[in-house]
């Protein structure tokens, strides 16, 4: 047991010397769902799992990070998506497009290890039909670590 306790302690020591290269949380707006974001310095890796027309959207994201000062960064990028989901027949579809993304991050001053982003990641939908959807405004809550 003790060496399980030695363990993790130096687990925990290691990832908080290795601080906000990681955010989960959740995001809410035209789609609700969780995210997970690797921060790479001036870039990231985002991955988002959302509630999509009945049905689920996993969407894949790399970002560039612009600093603006006071914990605000502006971030842009692109990636792709794949959802399943119902329609109105109760027929399943799968879903393929892909995305850019325009928002603003705010990482919480005095260590308080959470950020505040909007963003906007619209999308342009390859199947079933190809069609540009603007939606996709969302606010985020993610705990960094």
């Amino acid at each position: 047991m003790k060496k399980f306790l030695v363990l993790f302690a130096v687990a925990v020591m290691a990832l908080s010397a290795n601080a906000q290269n990681w955010g989960v949380g959740i995001k809410c707006g035209f789609d609700n769902g969780i995210n997970v974001k690797k921060y790479n310095g001036s870039t990231a890796m985002e991955g988002v799992l959302d509630i999509h027309n009945h049905g689920f959207r996993v969407l894949g994201l790399y970002e560039w990070n612009k600093e603006l000062g006071s914990g605000f960064s502006f971030y842009y990028g692109f990636g792709a998506n794949a959802g399943l989901w119902e329609d109105a027949d109760d027929k399943s579809n799968l879903g393929l497009g892909i995305n850019g993304v325009l928002g603003i991050e705010w990482h919480l001053p005095n260590n308080i290890p959470f950020t505040i982003a909007l963003d906007w990641t619209p999308a342009f939908e390859l199947l079933p039909a190809t069609e540009f959807y603007p939606r996709g405004l969302g606010l985020s809550v993610k705990y960094v670590f």
